[in-house]
């Protein structure tokens, strides 16, 4: 099935890792250092800003990707990524950063230690019935109230802009889905399609451009990775074979 070939093809990594690059280099932080971002000191000259970050986008799409396909090495570099990203994120003056990103370990903490007690190719039962449709409601509520409440923190006036409420959405509907991801629930992937599809229009909104392709691939990739979870025996015989 193509989906599921998409879902492990390490070719598909490659490309994912290709266009997270041209993008980051597009947006101009091929060259850029630690002094270009802040006041450190003459020593920030010496720091590589630009290619550390760029590093970071290649370990989102491996997390990402090693994750579509079951990998628990996908949380693990997962929870590399949120360091990373949380620096990165409190050095570009978001200063929520200190409180999003830790919650976001912490989950991921959970994820790398429920996947690790599981067989590697099976998901957990849906949540389903009264009780599964009440904890799915109270993940949704939870997330976009916290993701909310720590956005006031970085955002002084931002409620009357529209990209503070696709921010909003976007973290909520990534915390949420993080949440389902530690839970190895497959209806993660359905959050994840739906916050690539946000954080595409807020590529849009900024008009950063660069980020437009990256976010299409990130549809791909849900939507194979979506397929996959659902029905991961289906490629039995080789299967064994990938990461």
């Amino acid at each position: 099935m193509l989906l599921h070939k998409i879902a492990k093809s390490k070719w598909f990594d490659l490309l994912g890792i290709a266009i997270v690059v041209a993008a980051s280099i597009a947006s101009g932080y091929l060259t850029e250092t630690l002094a270009d971002v802040g006041h450190f000191g003459a020593w920030a000259v010496f720091v590589p800003f630009g290619l550390i970050s760029i590093f970071n986008s290649g370990l989102s799409i491996m997390s990402t990707r090693l994750t579509g396909r079951m990998s628990n090495l996908g949380n693990i570099i997962g929870i590399i990524n949120v360091v990373l990203s949380g620096t990165i994120d409190y050095i570009l003056g978001n200063k929520a950063a200190v409180i999003t990103y830790p919650v976001t370990f912490i989950i991921y903490t959970f994820a790398i230690n429920k996947w690790m007690k599981t067989e590697k190719y099976q998901a957990s039962k849906p949540l389903t019935g009264t009780k599964g449709i009440l904890a799915i409601m109270a993940i949704f509520i939870l997330s976009f109230a916290f993701s909310f409440a720590t956005n006031l923190i970085g955002w002084a006036d931002g409620t009357s802009q529209p990209l503070f409420w696709i921010i909003v959405f976007a973290f909520g509907l990534s915390l949420g889905a993080n949440v389902l991801n530690a839970m190895k629930l497959t209806m993660q992937w359905q959050y994840w399609l739906f916050y690539d599809f946000v954080q595409l229009i807020k590529a849009f909104v900024q008009g950063n451009f660069a980020n437009v392709g990256k976010y299409i691939y990130y549809i791909i990739n849900a939507i194979s990775a979506l397929s996959f979870w659902s029905n991961p025996m289906e490629t039995a015989p080789s299967i064994k074979q990938e990461a």
